[in-house]
């Protein structure tokens, strides 16, 4: 079963350069630490391979492992590349 956090109906969409990051993790199939925020807005980290990612209905997803998904704009940080830094 894959776990999904609730997805709020918002839009949000990375910029260009942490999307190919992002695909290039996938890519190589390269083991990485996901730091997100949870549905409760509490610091989660996760260690797997970045499996996919894909937009529905204009919300960007990033699948882990074929098991968690998360909305990128969830996303905090991946290894040492920090996410919230490009929303300020």
């Amino acid at each position: 079963m894959i776990k999904t956090i609730e997805i709020k109906p918002d839009k949000f969409r990375l910029s260009c350069s942490l999307y190919e990051l992002v695909e290039i993790w996938s890519m190589q199939n390269r083991l990485v630490v996901l730091k997100y925020s949870d549905e409760n807005n509490q610091e989660q980290e996760y260690r797997g391979v970045i499996t996919n990612i894909y937009s529905r209905e204009g919300l960007e997803q990033l699948v882990m492992d074929d098991n968690l998904i998360i909305p990128t704009k969830n996303v905090i940080a991946v290894d040492d590349v920090s996410f919230r830094d490009y929303l300020k």
